[in-house]
């Protein structure tokens, strides 16, 4: 009897754990990532949205109130936001987000499996130049991408 139970026991685990998968293979079959921007297409809505300056003085300015309710409350940040897909997530302290970089105001745009990140410093603050996890767009104006699938920008269409 007591074999009896463990067979049904293991044999319930194991099509659980086979279900599992089958849902998840299915779900990530599903999953349409974002299309990655690439440094040209990030190059031209800093343009469109005002340009390096414009972007790194609003940054400065978000950076002095941190702590204020409204980082939104930056037209020209929140147009950068609007042309690239993404959102504005927070005006970030040194070092607060894991990459080792002064405070910035960061923009994070795709879905949990492909997230790409600017990150807009102001006048006077940049990260360190032998930082490998971001990338140069222009000015004060850098790029982090996390998707699984790849390392870098993929090139313009």
């Amino acid at each position: 009897m007591k074999l009896k139970v463990t067979v049904i026991a293991f044999a319930i685990v194991i099509l659980s754990c086979f279900a599992t998968l089958l849902l998840r293979h299915q779900f990530l079959l599903s999953h349409k990532s974002a299309a990655s921007l690439s440094i040209q297409q990030i190059q031209a809505a800093v343009q469109k949205a005002g340009g390096d300056k414009v972007l790194q003085q609003e940054a400065a300015k978000a950076i002095a109130g941190a702590g204020s309710p409204d980082v939104t409350n930056f037209p020209t940040i929140s147009r950068m936001a609007s042309l690239v897909g993404g959102t504005i997530v927070d005006v970030v302290p040194n070092g607060g987000d894991g990459v080792g970089v002064p405070a910035h105001v960061l923009i994070r745009r795709g879905s949990h499996f492909d997230y790409q990140f600017i990150y807009i410093f102001g006048t006077g603050s940049v990260p360190p130049t032998n930082n490998l996890k971001i990338e140069l767009i222009s000015g004060t104006i850098y790029f982090r991408n996390t998707a699984q699938s790849g390392k870098g920008i993929p090139a313009s269409p």
